[in-house]
Order: C-alpha cells, then structure tokens, then sequence
C-alpha cells in the first residue's frame, strides 16, 4: 500500500529521494547539467509529497508558486525499482489537490 505526506523540503526523506534524482539527473543531462541544475535548489520549497512503500520513501514531487495562479511541479522521482505501479501518479494527484487548496 503506499501512503503519502505532505511536508516541506525540510524533510529528511525528501532530501534523499533528491539526492538520487539528482545522480539520475546528471547522467542524463551529461555536459549540460551544470546548466539545469540551478534551477532545482530545494531550499524553499513549502509544499512537498513524500511517498511510502512498507514505510520506505520511494517517491517524491512537490509544487512551489510560479505567479498568483499557477503552481509548477517541481522535483518529481520515484525509486528506479518501484517505477510502474502508479506511484508517480499518486503523487501528482495529491500535489494537484494541494494546489487547488491553496
């Protein structure tokens, strides 16, 4: 069953899903990385969904505020061996419902 929180980039479990977002990242952006990644600090991110799997963060997304009335989802991921059961579509849901709360 996977379960979901909503934090704030403080939390320590989102800050470790990054990390692995961030290696994957790397390898994929290659040269250009340097480029994207100032655009994927954390430091002040409010609205963050962590996901569980038997109590293990496996997936990761949060939304920050692009103008008054758009939110942009920020810092998607989920564990490479967990991708393809729908993890990633909980949380965008929940990060969607989040927006719309506010």
């Amino acid at each position: 069953m996977i379960t979901t929180i909503r934090t704030q980039s403080n939390n320590k479990d989102f800050q470790e899903l990054v990390k692995a977002l961030d290696i994957d990242l790397q390898i994929r952006d290659g040269a250009e990385h340097g480029f994207y990644a100032q655009f994927n600090s954390i430091a002040t991110i409010n609205y963050v969904v962590v996901a569980y799997y038997e109590n293990k963060a496996v997936g990761c997304g949060a939304i920050k505020p692009y103008d008054t009335e758009t939110m942009e989802v920020k810092r998607m991921y989920v564990l490479p061996e967990l991708r393809g059961k729908g993890i990633a579509s909980i949380i965008l849901s929940d990060l969607e419902i989040w927006a719309k709360q506010l």
